[in-house]
């Protein structure tokens, strides 16, 4: 009965997580760019790699929170604008497509991206390459994976969640010790960004680590996502796990 559960459990988690991922866009994105309509727009951000970032800002801070990549609806050269702060006005339509408004140009604000903006952009880049990282995990790709979840380490090592990611891709390969180790740097405060921690990939951990026999590390995975909870559901889903992995 309780390998059943295991069963049942890894063959929806996988699911789970990236409707949860999904969930979380949906409510980060500005409500209108769920909408059906073009809505007229002056969108801010900056240009990096050629690609126009829109930035929103946090009304109680004043600070950067998130970066959207946006799709420009018409062939435009932004070679010009690279590096700087840009205010566009068009119409913006659903998954972030963007038309410039007819005889307008980009405007620049700033001849260089402030640094927070660079860093929530950059944030972007590493969720791409840890999602990217997860799925070719999941097709045992571990060689792909770990290429991909390491450019997202380089890019930004204080997010914690990579490590986790990194980990669980060594466990799923086998490879125990190497896993083991990026657990501890989270353990031993070698990441700063503690909140970065996905409880379902610790529950696909803790499940790995179950079946190998390996109870003890197990628990450890479900008390690490213990500590780090924030919502019901991962508490629920982390003392699931711990009983399970103790014979209760």
């Amino acid at each position: 009965m309780e390998n059943k559960t295991i069963r049942e459990t890894e063959a929806t988690v996988s699911t789970v997580f990236f409707v949860i991922m999904l969930m979380t866009i949906n409510l980060l994105l500005p409500a209108n760019v769920t909408g059906s309509m073009p809505v007229e727009k002056t969108l801010t951000g900056c240009v990096i790699k050629g690609q126009f970032y829109s930035v929103t800002i946090d009304s109680r801070t004043n600070r950067p929170v998130k970066a959207y990549p946006i799709r420009m609806g018409q062939d435009l050269d932004l070679a010009a604008y690279e590096g700087k702060t840009v205010s566009m006005t068009g119409d913006l339509l659903p998954s972030d497509r963007f038309i410039l408004k007819r005889g307008v140009k980009p405007v620049v604000i700033k001849g260089a991206c402030d640094n927070d903006n660079i860093s929530v952009i950059r944030k972007e880049y590493v969720m791409e390459y840890r999602v990217s990282a997860y799925q070719a995990a999941r097709k045992k790709n571990f060689a792909e994976a770990l290429i991909l979840v390491n450019r997202a380490l380089d890019l930004d090592k204080t997010l914690c969640g990579t490590y986790i990611d990194r980990a669980h891709i060594h466990y799923l390969k086998g490879d125990f010790a190497s896993g083991a180790a990026d657990i501890k740097s989270v353990r031993e405060g070698r990441c700063a960004d503690q909140q970065d921690l996905n409880f379902l990939i610790l529950e696909e951990i803790g499940i790995t680590l179950e079946k190998a026999g390996k109870m003890t590390d197990a628990i450890e995975i479900y008390s690490m996502g213990l500590d780090s909870c924030r919502s019901d559901m991962c508490r629920e889903t982390m003392n699931r796990g711990m009983k399970r992995a103790m014979g209760k």
